[in-house]
């Protein structure tokens, strides 16, 4: 279906660290990374794609955007004490897979995310694999779309821009500018006090930028709408316009950020000796298997 789906190492990593009590004979947790591996080779049999690519952050927190706003993630809660050990073992998995691996220096995989698809050629079909909703703002159609994880990582909701407008009721376009008005817990930005998602909705849907909605909160006589009668809402917005100009700069993917990407050479031996040494034979064998009958396909 996908001509490259791009996987969101940290954000599925996250999701299957909970719970998750495997070891290897050593006593390594590897729990998180026998599930990355099994959905993995459930999107390469399900979604066919000619490429795989695995998208690390460099940094979870960039400096550039803490420099705009000290209080990005800051109420991140603590990573599960066994995962941060295991991407190293992840990636030492991968680069005996022979599958393209990459990352933008100094920013998160999101950024990265959006600069594959931004220098991808138009004809390309890329199917993005995450639980961040900050990759909405990369769907369009029909060139790039979000599978965006529920349940933890057992189910996924598939959303072109159809089904971001009825998820969400916003165009995919204009996911960003909703996100800023209704904030964003998971990256601990507030939003506009006292607007919610319904409001947010009603404001994105009447107004054609944010820039045009502050500038009807100024007015002495705002068009008919959301903001007529409520001038206590006009009131925090135009209250809020300086944390709005901030969010403008800060929320979207750094689209221009250079792309370190690589790619290991397919070594079986190599994955049968860490297959045995992690404890996770029955992943890699499965994802090898998938691996093997999509170089195949006709």
């Amino acid at each position: 279906m996908a001509d490259r789906l791009l996987l969101d190492v940290s954000s599925l990593m996250y999701r299957f660290a909970w719970g998750q009590e495997l070891r290897s004979p050593g006593g390594r947790p590897v729990g998180a990374v026998h599930g990355y591996l099994d959905m993995t080779t459930r999107l390469l049999v399900t979604r066919r794609p000619d490429e795989i690519v695995h998208v690390y952050d460099h940094e979870w927190r960039p400096v550039a955007r803490t420099d705009m706003y000290a209080g990005y993630k800051a109420n991140r809660p603590e990573d599960p004490e066994d995962l941060p050990e295991q991407f190293p073992m992840l990636r030492q998995v991968l680069d005996l897979t022979g599958m393209s691996q990459a990352m933008t220096r100094g920013w998160e995989a999101e950024d990265a995310i959006g600069a594959i698809c931004a220098s991808a050629p138009k004809r390309d079909r890329i199917e993005i694999v995450s639980g961040d909703r900050d990759l909405i703002q990369l769907v369009r159609d029909p060139s790039v779309k979000l599978l965006f994880t529920l349940r933890g990582v057992s189910e996924l909701l598939d959303l072109d821009e159809a089904g971001v407008l009825e998820k969400y009721g916003v165009p995919a376009s204009r996911y960003l500018d909703f996100a800023i008005l209704r904030g964003d817990a998971s990256d601990a930005l507030p939003g506009v006090r006292g607007v919610g998602e319904k409001t947010a909705r009603a404001l994105v849907q009447t107004y054609g930028s944010l820039d045009e909605l502050l500038e009807d909160a100024r007015s002495s006589e705002p068009r008919p709408g959301p903001l007529k009668g409520k001038p206590a809402l006009r009131a925090r917005l135009v209250e809020s316009a300086d944390y709005v100009a901030t969010m403008q700069r800060l929320v979207p993917v750094n689209a221009v950020a250079p792309v370190d990407r690589w790619r290991g050479e397919r070594d079986d031996e190599g994955l049968d000796a860490l297959a045995e040494e992690l404890a996770l034979k029955g992943p890699i064998q499965r994802m090898r298997a998938a691996l093997d009958a999509l170089a195949g396909k006709g």
